[in-house]
């Protein structure tokens, strides 16, 4: 009965999302670069639409990465609070989030310039 219990789990989790996301053909995904599954908050408030990759840019200057992606920017510590890009010290990043095209966070990272890194960037969302 064990055994029975035990594949069928494994056969569960082999067809679920979950083991998608870390599917070994994605080069990222399989070294977890990409390593959030987590529902973006105030996704529609922010402006984002399904069906295509964000990039939440939560700074008041930094500029913005030529990145083929929906791009939004915000300066609310709220918004910078629920994306944990708010510091210790209480301000709003600079930093962005990657949003894949179900509207969930995928990557975060405090970053003072991502037009710097716009490759880099481009590289993720293209995981994505």
């Amino acid at each position: 009965m064990t055994i029975v219990v035990t594949a069928g789990l494994l056969g569960a989790w082999l067809r679920s999302d979950s083991r998608r996301l870390h599917d070994p053909a994605e080069g990222l995904q399989q070294l977890d670069l990409l390593y959030l599954d987590e529902p973006a908050p105030r996704y529609r408030e922010l402006g984002f639409r399904r069906g295509r990759p964000g990039l939440l840019l939560v700074c008041a200057t930094c500029q913005e990465p030529a990145v083929d992606a929906q791009v939004r920017r915000s300066t609310d510590p709220d918004v910078a609070r629920a994306y944990a890009l708010l510091t210790t010290d209480g301000a709003v990043g600079p930093g962005y989030a990657l949003l894949d095209a179900a509207g969930r966070v995928r990557y975060r990272t405090f970053d003072p310039n991502p037009a710097d890194h716009a490759a880099e960037i481009a590289v993720l969302l293209d995981a994505l």
